[in-house]
């Protein structure tokens, strides 16, 4: 899986189990995928709704993920070979993706629409894509004010590594508006949209491991990278305190909110 220092590695390891498997849970859970089915994950990370996707579903028509990284694509690829899981890994621009039209049954995009510099020609593309009548799930997350755990990560980073290390977890916040949401996939060409506020609860064992590898493993990369000890060590003390609400003992359990998008083509 590369360098055992390396932002992806951080990402799956700290951040996926997490954060990123639950969420790919719902997103299965709604769109129902079924044998046979041509299944998209678009903007995959390292490439977990795929290998969920997988666990569903053991006959899908296909598996493709697209991202990109060619750094999370690696892990990816090397988790994929470590379960025997069969799917393409494609280094691809979510606005110009590198597939037939109505290639796919169903798309799944999980936390990365914020992310593409182009919303609207990712959107197009996404539904150029898809047959006709074929099914997407997307979830967005919402804004700082209702996602305690990214506010006070955003905190902690803007008063001891500066204002753009903030920005690095404002920016996984910057789509948070469902009416927005709603505009984009309309315009784009989706039908029967669904546009649902979802909170779910992400946990952990140990909050204080959890804070010192989530400075290191956000979508952004590592913010912290360059700091003194002592100035990581209280930036990681301030992540703490931001979340003492939701810490009990050593564990912690910090609601998630975010929109969920579902449409057809």
């Amino acid at each position: 899986m590369g360098h055992p220092s390396s932002f992806a590695t951080r990402y799956q390891t700290v951040l996926v189990p997490v954060i990123f498997e639950p969420w790919a849970r719902e997103l299965i859970r709604r769109a129902r995928p079924r044998d046979g089915d041509n299944i998209l994950d678009l903007g995959c990370g390292t490439g977990v709704v795929t290998r969920m996707v997988a666990k569903a579903v053991p006959a899908p028509g296909s598996l493709t993920a697209a991202d990109h990284s060619p750094e999370m694509l690696a892990v990816a690829r090397s988790l994929a070979e470590q379960a025997g899981l069969q799917a393409d890994w494609v280094e691809a621009d979510a606005g110009s993706l590198p597939f037939g039209d109505g290639r796919f049954d169903i798309a799944f995009c999980q936390q990365a629409l914020q992310f593409f510099p182009d919303r609207p020609a990712a959107l197009r593309e996404l539904h150029r894509v898809l047959r006709a009548g074929g099914r997407v799930a997307c979830c967005v997350q919402q804004g700082l004010e209702r996602n305690p755990m990214l506010r006070a990560q955003a905190a902690a980073l803007d008063a001891h590594a500066g204002p753009q290390a903030g920005d690095a977890v404002r920016a996984i916040c910057s789509l948070p508006d469902g009416e927005e949401l709603r505009h984009l996939f309309g315009n784009a060409g989706f039908r029967d949209l669904r546009v649902e506020s979802t909170t779910l609860f992400v946990e952990h064992p140990d909050a204080r491991a959890f804070a010192e590898g989530a400075m290191g493993g956000m979508h952004t990369g590592d913010k912290l990278s360059g700091l003194g000890e002592a100035a990581i060590t209280q930036a990681v003390e301030a992540f703490l305190s931001g979340m003492e609400d939701y810490i009990d003992g050593t564990a912690m359990r910090v609601p998630h909110v975010s929109n969920v998008v579902t449409a057809r083509a």
